[in-house]
């Protein structure tokens, strides 16, 4: 199945899982079963590229990426359909309240989209690109330093937006 399809399928069951005539326990469920496929996701995501970069064999780096699209497809665009079909189900009275915590987080988490969909994941796709044209056997390219840095960078900081984003949603601070 290609990555695409895979996309698809999980949208439609994240949209499926979260329609709204479900109970408040049961969107509480769907919504932290999102934040864990997205959080593992980006975390393990993070776990990986060091390993491959460190490594510098072309072929541990093609099997990363070609990892990083698959688990993409996998748990982060459903994570993220959960966490905000589910979360805009448990949110309202939170956002009518004027609660400045649910007003952060969201801020947060719509940086974290920017981050990924304008800064990381077309360094992905060039990293992709990049290692795909080694041929087998050979050695990395140039360019491939420069892109694990900048991914490292942008990577970074899609990783800790979500994770201030999950702590502001634990301990909801009054401020």
């Amino acid at each position: 199945m290609t990555t695409n399809r895979i996309k698809a399928v999980a949208a439609i069951l994240a949209i499926a899982v979260s329609l709204p005539f479900f109970g408040r326990n049961w969107h509480r469920c769907m919504h932290l079963l999102g934040a864990v496929m997205f959080l593992g996701d980006i975390l393990v995501t993070a776990v990986w590229v060091s390993v491959a970069r460190k490594n510098r064999d072309p072929e541990v780096a093609r099997v990363l990426v070609r990892g990083l699209f698959l688990t993409d497809a996998l748990f982060l665009l459903p994570g993220v359909l959960l966490l905000l079909l589910n979360g805009g189900q448990l949110g309202v009275e939170w956002f009518k309240a004027g609660a400045a915590w649910i007003i952060v987080s969201v801020v947060l988490f719509v940086l974290t989209g920017l981050v990924y969909g304008v800064l990381l994941e077309p360094v992905q796709k060039k990293l992709a690109r990049a290692v795909d044209a080694t041929p087998a056997g050979g050695t990395l390219p140039p360019e491939y330093d420069a892109l694990m840095a900048k991914w490292f960078r942008w990577g970074g900081i899609a990783t800790l937006l979500p994770l201030l984003t999950f702590a502001l949603m634990v301990f909801k601070p009054t401020f």
